[in-house]
């Protein structure tokens, strides 16, 4: 009885494994260990509740202004990898907010 079992979970297991991901291009590692994306960036959604005390997000983010969104949706256009970071994320350039570059040189993009 448990071997009949056992060879029920693990056929049933094998069988979700080699389905293709019906979720886009979401395969069975991405479901399980997360999406990895190219390149060294980051993304952080700001959104309207987000208050200054709980990350360490620059003033920029919290109140942008036009000038400082017209420098990072500028840099966005200048930067082919950070143009294809945010299109596998689906990220529109319109919605970044402002963009640092972090101590390893990877980028970190705050988006709306």
């Amino acid at each position: 009885m448990k071997i009949r079992l056992f060879i029920a979970a693990t056929s049933a297991a094998l069988a979700f494994a080699v389905m293709p991901a019906k979720a886009g291009d979401w395969t069975l590692m991405d479901i399980l260990i997360g999406k990895r994306y190219a390149g060294n960036v980051t993304a952080i959604q700001i959104t309207d509740g987000h208050s200054n005390s709980e990350w360490a997000v620059p003033a920029q983010v919290i109140y942008p202004t036009g000038n400082s969104l017209a420098e990072a949706q500028a840099e966005v256009m200048d930067d082919p990898s950070l143009q294809a970071a945010l299109e596998v994320r689906g990220i529109a350039p319109k919605n970044v907010l402002w963009i640092e570059t972090a101590l390893t040189g990877g980028k970190i993009i705050y988006y709306r």
